[in-house]
């Protein structure tokens, strides 16, 4: 007993030290350091992207997809803004109903309704078959964005080295209990340290998935792949 007692204490204490190792590098590298600015031409005589915004939605909260779709129609954006909302066979289709009846008349606003559940991936995809903006921007059917999310995305866009770009996610009930405080903070460690380490190195593993922001060009190679990934041998979505 007293072996396995001390082999536990040794191996946690290995553990904790190279996750403090880890967590202390990854928290240099993600420091901001000055550079050049992305364009020195002026941003008012390039010409803007269109950006195309996907939400896949499936037996969404009627009150949380208007609060979504809300905070996409007040975007700050001056370019061409296209909004494609996929009900992904939802049971329920009183939200999405609901979003299309108030949008009729916003000619931005685009619905696809898909016969069967198919997953998020087909969802998203059978949007972007559809679409033809240079950027696209896919934002869960139950996340609000600021008003000036699509404009300082598409910013960091203009470096054509730069494919891919995602917002700074924060959970709305935070200050509920300790679990969504935990969450919260997750979120603060992904973005601002874990990303942005391995955007020094240009080795980004994934954008989180609620506000990510993509290079139509760079997505075209990848559709075939993104649709087909295997996860433990299965299709995973």
């Amino acid at each position: 007993m007293y072996l396995l007692d001390t082999t536990s204490t040794a191996a946690i204490s290995i553990y904790a030290l190279l996750l403090t190792a880890y967590r202390s590098m990854q928290a240099l590298h993600a420091r901001p350091i000055d550079g050049p600015a992305v364009s020195a031409e002026p941003v008012e005589t390039r010409p803007l992207p269109a950006v195309d915004v996907i939400v896949p939605s499936f037996n969404e909260d009627p009150g949380i997809l208007s609060a979504c779709l809300a905070s996409i129609a007040d975007q700050d954006y001056p370019g061409e803004l296209r909004v494609y909302v996929v009900d992904d066979g939802s049971r329920n289709r009183e939200a999405i109903v609901r979003a299309r009846a108030f949008y009729s008349r916003d000619p931005r606003f685009s619905f696809i309704l898909l016969p069967e559940n198919v997953g998020k991936r087909k969802a998203q995809i059978a949007a972007i078959g559809q679409s033809s903006g240079d950027l696209v921007l896919n934002v869960d059917s139950d996340s609000t964005i600021a008003f000036d999310v699509v404009s300082k995305l598409a910013s960091k866009m203009g470096d054509p080295e730069v494919g891919a770009v995602m917002g700074q996610l924060t959970a709305s009930n935070s200050g509920d209990t300790w679990l969504t405080k935990l969450i919260d903070m997750e979120y603060w460690l992904a973005c601002n340290e874990e990303r942005a380490a391995q955007a020094r190195f240009g080795a980004v593993m994934c954008c989180c998935g609620p506000c990510a922001m993509y290079r139509r060009s760079a997505l075209a190679s990848l559709l075939d792949q993104y649709e087909t990934q295997l996860f433990r041998g299965k299709l995973s979505d």
